[in-house]
C-alpha cells in the first residue's frame, strides 16, 4: 500500500468543518470542496479523487487501500479526539463526488 499522505494537509484543513458535519450526519450531509486544491496536490486526472469511506467502530470496513484521498483523510480524523469519540459512537458512510461534494452520513 502506497502511503505518502500527500492529501493530509490539505484534510486538516478542513477538519474542522468535517467534524462538525460528523456531528449533525444523523441527516445527510453535504460539504462543496474546491476542485483545483484537490488537483494541485495531485495528479488523479484519470483515476479521479472520487471515495466511498465506511467506518463502522471507529474501524475502515471497506477497502480504501487504492485511495491515498479517503486514507488521508482516515489518517487525519483519527489524530482528532472528537472525531474518534464520533467514529466510536456512530457508523459513517463518507464519499466525495465527481463534482468534489463531500457527503457524509451516520447510521
Amino acid at each position: 500500500m502506497k502511503d505518502t499522505k500527500i492529501y493530509q494537509p490539505l484534510w486538516q484543513k478542513y477538519r474542522p468543518v468535517i467534524i462538525s458535519i460528523m456531528k449533525l450526519a444523523a441527516e445527510p450531509q453535504e460539504y462543496q470542496l474546491s476542485k483545483h486544491e484537490f488537483e494541485a496536490i495531485g495528479d488523479r486526472e484519470k483515476a479521479g479523487y472520487t471515495f466511498n469511506l465506511e467506518i463502522k467502530n471507529g474501524v475502515v470496513v471497506n477497502n480504501i487501500e487504492g485511495t491515498a484521498v479517503a486514507r488521508d483523510l482516515f489518517a487525519v480524523l483519527k489524530t482528532s479526539k472528537t472525531a474518534l469519540e464520533l467514529m466510536n459512537n456512530h457508523n459513517f458512510k463518507i464519499n466525495l463526488t465527481k463534482d468534489f461534494k463531500f457527503k457524509i452520513q451516520s447510521y
